[in-house]
């Protein structure tokens, strides 16, 4: 009787159903996916299948007579079966030898996360710099989004990438296989670089809130159910969702923080100028907690909306500008969030200015790029740290970041103190 037979009337132990998803079969094994029970063939005999007995000779010494050998394959000179004798068990050896060595890449096992974090030890910064791309979506400028991803990638510099999971309540982003799919392989090919992270639902301005809002003003039942479907699509389209929001335009309210905080993120990200009036925080409150949420709001644009007039392309704010907003922070050991929309990338010239604001970035001394749920996760659980001069980050930070609560523990007593360094 097969493994899968066992099965015909249900788990023996849970008595769940037999349907293909609930039950694995693994060669002459088969599990419950439900409790985990597993069943191995029962022989005709009615006991559980034994291994079957192999007997093997052992190797001949030299000069012993080759007994075990086929008399026909035995040679009639005493010299040559003592030749032949010597052949087998080299032969026997040699294959030996090289078993064990085939085998012994199957016998690696893989880094546990602590063991992987070994290396960790701790990094001193004057100021952090996280990058938000917003306004990922389906279907929209992908050209212009995998080239300002390869700039990222290419400058080995993370981005915390804020998604919109239905744009206009009509464009659901699971529909677009190849942009989900192409998020994956970010995700996959470059761990700890690409935060995926909530940019609000339809990202529609349905409220006048602050000058336009999606979230701001809307009442708490409806952003519940506005927050839960944009979940569910994203969790559809990417492997491991961030616990960031991104709201749209920038304004959201203390219902959104509620909700937010209810729903365990553990970050939003609005607009500075919104959350100075709003929260009546003071300018070099680079990120605060309030409604039990972490507030990092973005300081800085890539657009000069101030100079837009609706028409042709969206202009920049030239590098200057840039580049001296955040040599502002850095001298304040501040939280640097600069704000991008990769849509508006267009040319090389433009790239151009991206990479040029980044190797301004690295080329200052003690800057530490992270990602908004980095931030906020070091925040927590310690592996970031304030200093009087700047901050102490436990470096690598996309791996204590995301470590557990028990391997964090191990990880924090391991690593060098301040004084020991």
């Amino acid at each position: 009787m097969d493994a899968r037979s066992a099965f015909e009337d249900g788990c023996p132990k849970c008595s769940q159903s037999t349907a293909a998803e609930t039950f694995d079969v693994v060669e002459t094994i088969a599990r419950c996916r439900e409790c985990g029970h597993w069943q191995a063939p029962v022989a005709d005999g009615g006991g559980v299948s034994q291994p079957i007995s192999v007997n093997f000779p052992e190797l001949p010494e030299l000069g012993q007579p080759l007994t075990w050998l086929p008399s026909w394959l035995v040679p009639k000179s005493e010299r040559r079966q003592q030749l032949l004798s010597s052949a087998i068990v080299v032969m026997v050896l040699m294959a030996g030898v090289t078993g064990a060595l085939a085998a012994s890449p199957l016998l690696e096992t893989t880094p546990t996360a602590t063991e992987a974090a070994a290396d960790s030890e701790w990094e001193e910064y004057e100021s952090i710099v996280i990058f938000r791309n917003d306004d990922i979506q389906p279907w929209y400028s992908t050209e212009e989004m995998r080239a300002v991803d390869g700039v990222f990638i290419d400058e080995e510099v993370p981005v915390t990438l804020g998604i919109i999971p239905n744009p206009g309540g009509d464009l659901p982003i699971t529909d677009d296989e190849d942009t989900c799919e192409y998020l994956g392989s970010l995700e996959a090919d470059h761990p700890g670089q690409f935060e995926m992270s909530l940019h609000g639902y339809t990202h529609e301005e349905k409220t006048d809130f602050y000058g336009g809002s999606e979230f701001g003003g809307v009442p708490y039942e409806t952003q519940a159910e506005w927050l839960a479907e944009g979940e569910e699509l994203l969790g559809q389209c990417v492997e491991s969702p961030s616990k960031t929001f991104v709201p749209p335009m920038n304004t959201y309210d203390e219902n959104t923080a509620e909700l937010l905080a209810e729903e365990e993120y553990t970050v939003v990200s609005g607009g500075d100028w919104f959350t100075d009036g709003y929260y009546d925080v003071d300018e070099d409150e680079y990120y605060f907690e309030a409604g039990g949420m972490l507030h990092v709001p973005e300081n800085q644009a890539f657009e000069d909306w101030g100079a837009y007039d609706g028409t042709g392309e969206v202009p920049f704010e030239d590098t200057e500008t840039l580049t001296g907003a955040f040599d502002e922070t850095h001298a304040d050991n501040g939280v640097h969030v600069q704000m991008i929309h990769y849509q508006y990338f267009t040319s090389e010239e433009r790239l151009d200015q991206l990479r040029d604001l980044i190797q301004h970035m690295k080329a200052t001394d003690d800057v530490g790029f992270m990602t908004l749920e980095q931030l906020s996760k070091g925040l927590e659980n310690g592996t970031v740290e304030r200093t009087d001069d700047g901050w102490r980050v436990l470096e690598p930070i996309e791996h204590t970041s995301a470590e557990d609560e028990e391997t964090l523990e191990d990880e924090l007593a391991r690593a060098p103190a301040e004084d020991d360094r």
